[in-house]
């Protein structure tokens, strides 16, 4: 038998229950109290101000919510209306957990900031991140360039929650929230492969490629061609890091994907990332039509020894054999071919990756001569490329150590100087 409590007994626990949200949606509001002073003081002003605005309007939204709530309660005099309310609750309830998921998505970025020179770092990281995609943006329509905020965290891979994106709680995200990787923090070249995310995304380039890659490499590969416009959104975001940071983002690269034989070679249906295995080797053709013979050859030598596909037979392999055999073609569409994105240009053509050329890069050093590395000019106009040499270099050094040491140097200078522009 089925009792139903009377009116008097229903509204005050449901009062009850609208009482705890909207008590925790206040708490939320004091949402500064979620990161430190110091890790607040760590982000640009402007960028500091943009998320304070957006995350005050999404918990004030939620207040007004839960506000209303009360104020049907109030007048609610039948059963049938509470029934209603508290259907309502639930959504409430449901609506403060995603408002809260948004607010720690910042706050807890903001809060890696943990002292002034990782602070800095960061600092430098979003500069770097920004450059890289006015250098396109700014010849392709002038459209604005999104705010970045970078934070450290655990983990092999970057990430990146980008500008524009509808959040947990329905709201759009005002900038480009990027994952630095801790091992990574001074080679940050994934951070610019995230930052190709996020303009693939704003040019609308990640279905063009696709549809290219699909119609260019058919007539040789039906299989191949399938596969590779599979992974056009991931391949153009290696694309971008590359022609911005050259080797340095191929070495990266290669450093993560480096790991077990059977991962490396592992295939995964749907993954919009190449498989390992070939991931490297797209990178190392980026290299060598570009650049000709490079250290990038030693490191495919050493990658195709080490990493053998000895079951020829499987389906990985069989994919594996098929895209190799057009991989020239991909790259050369990849990077050569015009696209209305683009303006109907090369992503060559927009960013010249001879800029980042080894030896190109030793001419800037030579010329700048070691201003390069602390005049502020220099670094704030140079970063891409420093971020390029300093890759270089760290890829190509017996003793790596010094070139990471003179690559953090830097990067607090250019983090610390970012509120100077």
């Amino acid at each position: 038998m089925v009792h139903t409590l009377p009116l008097v007994s229903t509204k005050p626990l449901i009062r009850r229950q609208i009482g705890h949200w909207l008590q925790a949606a206040t708490r939320l509001a004091a949402y500064e109290q979620l990161a430190s002073p110091g890790a607040w003081a760590g982000v640009d002003q402007g960028l500091g101000l943009k998320i304070r605005a957006f995350l005050t309007q999404s918990i004030t939204n939620l207040l007004l919510s839960g506000k209303q709530l009360q104020v049907q309660l109030d007048q609610a005099t039948t059963e049938a209306a509470l029934l209603e309310i508290r259907k309502q609750v639930i959504r409430f309830r449901s609506q403060y957990v995603k408002c809260e998921t948004t607010v720690h998505l910042y706050t807890d970025a903001i809060n890696s900031r943990t002292t002034p020179q990782v602070a800095a770092l960061l600092r430098a990281c979003d500069a770097l991140c920004a450059q890289s995609m006015q250098e396109v943006l700014s010849k392709v329509g002038n459209q604005p360039v999104p705010s970045v905020l970078t934070y450290i965290d655990k983990g092999l891979g970057a990430s990146i929650m980008k500008a524009g994106l509808r959040l947990w709680d329905s709201s759009t995200s005002p900038v480009a929230v990027i994952k630095i990787t801790r091992h990574n923090l001074l080679r940050p070249t994934s951070a610019i492969h995230e930052t190709g995310h996020q303009l693939a995304h704003i040019l609308d380039w990640n279905e063009e490629l696709a549809r290219a890659l699909r119609t260019g490499l058919q007539a040789k590969s039906g299989l191949a061609a399938d596969e590779y416009a599979g992974w056009a959104s991931e391949i153009a975001a290696d694309a971008f890091a590359f022609v911005h940071t050259g080797y340095a983002a191929v070495a990266a690269l290669h450093d993560v994907m480096a790991g077990e034989v059977w991962s490396v070679v592992q295939y995964h249906l749907g993954d919009p990332h190449p498989i390992s295995y070939l991931r490297v080797l797209l990178a190392t053709e980026m290299c060598r039509q570009c650049f000709g013979l490079g250290p990038w050859d030693e490191l495919e030598r050493a990658w195709v020894d080490f990493y053998q596909i000895k079951n020829s037979g499987s389906h990985a392999a069989l994919i594996i054999q098929a895209c190799l055999s057009v991989l020239p073609q991909a790259v050369e569409i990849i990077l050569r071919q015009r696209f209305r994105a683009f303006g109907g240009r090369a992503l060559t053509e927009i960013v010249n990756p001879l800029r980042v050329r080894p030896d190109e890069l030793a001419k800037l050093e030579y010329v700048a001569g070691p201003a390069l590395f602390t005049n502020h000019a220099w670094i704030w106009k140079e970063c891409l490329r420093l971020l390029a040499l300093s890759g270089l270099k760290i890829a190509t050094a017996d003793d790596p150590a010094p070139e990471y040491q003179r690559q953090e140097e830097w990067m607090q200078r250019l983090g610390w100087s970012v509120n100077l522009n």
